[in-house]
């Protein structure tokens, strides 16, 4: 029979009797040892395998042993998760009983860097003028579901290329134009930034880049803003020329040459948009000293010279101011007149109507 106290060790005992006519008596014993080789079983709170992400906290779940014979036992634990830093951590819980049977049971934590899954740009503003510049920010979502600013890795998907140059988060306008910027860092790339850029010049806002098919099939090509210049000679004075009256006197000369190449036959009726040119350049050359302006333009500059590349750039436009002057031929004429009253520009450079 078993007693309850006893645990590993049970005592049958076996009494055999056996007489003989002689009155002779002998007995037997045997003792029967169970040996306990079990060990507890652990059982883990939580999952065996658990993934976490730098940064956030690891939660000890800890577990329970259950032993066959002595049931509840403790669980010891060994081993450190690092969440600051990624890596595969191991955490070992260890239960025994009192005879030394030992389990071993782990739990894996896994510690990963948040995986960039979305990009947004943003701009602090959209419209500028050339030279001026804006802030970009960099947003990105992660796959811990988190947000922050991105500041490295960030390359910028620009159209038209030259159009902008961006220095860390500062955007700065370059040319003028429709634009588009993405920041792209790894895979990810964010959404479409449209800017519009203008290129203003003392109030003045200079027309866009016109295209030059377009802009050279006719004889007086693309004026959007009409004033009179084509757009790729205003753009091109306005490059070129940094003083806004070298930039009137240019501009009043353009607006003459094409006036005049319109119909070369009335050349002696439009050659006043000459004269007026030339008297107006005349005296920023010799009067304006005198006058204590400040402004003088170099004499013996020849003007004609310095745009005649780019006003008369087709073989149309140069065969048209050839037949303008072709009216004069045989003509004697003298020098038009010096004064500061045929200038059609305001200080700034900005063309005022035609006199």
């Amino acid at each position: 029979m078993q007693n309850a106290s006893m645990k590993r060790v049970l005592l049958v005992i076996f009494l055999c009797f056996s007489s003989s006519f002689s009155g002779n008596e002998s007995n037997m014993t045997r003792t029967i040892t169970v040996i306990d080789v079990t060990p507890p079983v652990i059982t883990l709170n939580g999952e065996t395998n658990v993934s976490l992400f730098v940064g956030s906290d690891y939660v000890e779940l800890g577990a329970t042993a259950q032993d066959a014979v002595e049931g509840n036992v403790s669980v010891a634990m060994s081993g450190t998760v690092d969440t600051s830093t990624a890596g595969t951590y191991v955490i070992t819980y260890t239960a025994s009983d009192s005879v030394g049977n030992e389990a071993n049971v782990t739990r894996t934590v896994t510690v990963v860097v948040p995986v960039l899954t979305s990009l947004s740009l943003s701009s602090s503003t959209t419209t500028l003028n050339v030279g001026e510049t804006t802030e970009l920010t960099v947003m990105g979502t992660y796959s811990d579901n988190t947000s922050k600013t991105v500041t490295q890795g960030i390359a910028y998907v620009i159209t038209p290329s030259n159009s902008i140059e961006v220095n860390g988060t500062v955007l700065t306008a370059k040319k003028d134009g429709n634009v588009t910027v993405q920041a792209k860092v790894g895979n990810a790339l964010s959404n479409r930034v449209a800017l519009n850029i203008t290129w203003v010049v003392n109030g003045h806002v200079l027309p866009p880049e016109p295209d030059p098919a377009v802009n050279n099939a006719t004889l007086l090509g693309v004026d959007v803003n009409d004033n009179g210049v084509r757009d790729d000679v205003e753009r091109w004075i306005y490059e070129t020329y940094s003083h806004p009256i070298e930039r009137g006197i240019f501009m009043q000369s353009s607006r003459a040459y094409n006036k005049v190449i319109v119909d070369p036959s009335r050349a002696k009726e439009t050659t006043k948009y000459i004269d007026n040119s030339t008297s107006c350049e005349f005296y920023w050359t010799y009067k304006a000293n005198d006058n204590n302006e400040n402004f003088v333009l170099e004499r013996y500059r020849d003007l004609e010279k310095e745009i005649r590349g780019i006003q008369f750039n087709t073989l149309t436009r140069h065969m048209a101011y050839e037949r303008f002057n072709a009216e004069f031929n045989g003509e004697v004429f003298s020098s038009p007149v010096t004064s500061k009253d045929k200038c059609e520009f305001d200080e700034q450079g900005n063309l005022k109507a035609v006199k």
